[in-house]
């Protein structure tokens, strides 16, 4: 069985929610995506995440899509979202689509990677699946799922809601060494000329 994991904003949907940063005396107010390459010092400034406590927004039909269907091909599926609530994401999931996965509040994204790996714990997959908009999310699920032994991939959704491949792997990438690379580029070579 597959593991197909789901981040919520922006990949499932695009909500008005927005991140409040206090630096200084004064309010930075950002939308995840852009909290996300924030550069955020705990040190100096505070953040208010209350505006995620609601849900509102419009869904991307595509990543919708591919959720339903890995539910419909009888895969474990879960939303996993760094909101430290989960309630307004179901309520607004079962209003636009009426069912859904469960939802997993994990209140930060640093909060993703012990899940997973407790997940991991709990069951056994042949493959994880992952859509996030965060590639740093995308590279600390990949490095819990490599190191559980499971093949991982994932796909980075893009601002403009178009999906791409970020990550598939059929071998460890510290198992690819000098010679596998130039007999890949002499292979694509011969290929293309």
């Amino acid at each position: 069985m597959d593991l197909f994991i789901f981040d919520f904003d922006d990949t499932l949907a695009v909500t008005d929610s927005r991140v409040k940063v206090i630096r200084n005396g004064q309010e930075i107010i950002m939308t995840s995506r852009e909290f996300a390459h924030f550069p955020f010092n705990p040190s100096t400034d505070q953040l208010d995440f209350g505006d995620f406590q609601r849900a509102q927004g419009t869904l991307i039909k595509d990543t919708v899509a591919e959720m339903q269907r890995a539910m419909q091909d009888g895969h474990d599926v879960f939303i996993v979202t760094a909101r430290a609530i989960s309630k307004p994401v179901e309520e607004f999931l079962t209003n636009e689509i009426g069912s859904h996965p469960p939802v997993i509040a994990t209140a930060g994204s640093e909060g993703k990677t012990p899940w997973l790996a407790n997940q991991l714990n709990k069951e056994e997959y042949q493959r994880v699946v992952v859509y996030e908009d965060c590639k740093k999310n995308i590279r600390a699920l990949k490095d819990v799922t490599e190191a559980a032994g499971v093949t991982y991939s994932a796909m980075c959704i893009l601002e403009d809601q178009s999906m791409v491949k970020a990550e598939s792997r059929w071998r460890r990438e510290d198992l690819l060494n000098e010679l596998d690379f130039r007999e890949m580029t002499r292979n694509f070579l011969r290929k293309t000329w």
